[in-house]
């Protein structure tokens, strides 16, 4: 497998990781300026976010959960530009509200930084769990 592969599954890696613990900082040393993040479905968090959303609602994540979200990779499968990964998510919110979600993300990468995300979840555990406490912030 090329260094270009095994280093976008790394960029990968870090992306969740940051993600899960509302690092901020470490997503903007990851992201392009110009990276787009589309979430499918109808749900409140559905929809296409820049950099800055991006990172907003990152932090947001960060403030509604009591320790992060616990990423787990399922699978991890890389080609050219492209990175797949099949994810787990655990946490549980301020208000003591287990989330429990089950991801697919696929990943664009241009040198060192990612440029593009598609991301399927479900959207009907998003709005019952996260909805609420999101809306608050």
């Amino acid at each position: 497998m090329s260094a270009d592969v095994e280093g976008h599954k790394q960029r990968v890696r870090d992306f969740l990781r940051f993600l899960g613990h509302g690092d901020v900082d470490g997503l903007a040393q990851i992201l392009s300026p110009d990276v787009q993040a589309t979430a499918t479905g109808t749900s409140f968090m559905s929809g296409t976010r820049g950099y800055d959303e991006i990172l907003s609602t990152a932090g947001t994540l960060g403030a509604i959960t009591q320790n992060g979200i616990d990423f787990q990779i399922v699978s991890l499968t890389a080609e050219e530009d492209r990175v797949s990964a099949e994810v787990r998510g655990e946490s549980t919110l301020t208000n003591g509200t287990p989330y429990n979600n089950e991801y697919h993300f696929l990943f664009t990468i241009r040198g060192d930084r990612i440029v593009k995300i598609s991301e399927y979840f479900c959207t009907k555990l998003v709005e019952e769990a996260f909805a609420p406490l999101m809306l608050q912030k």
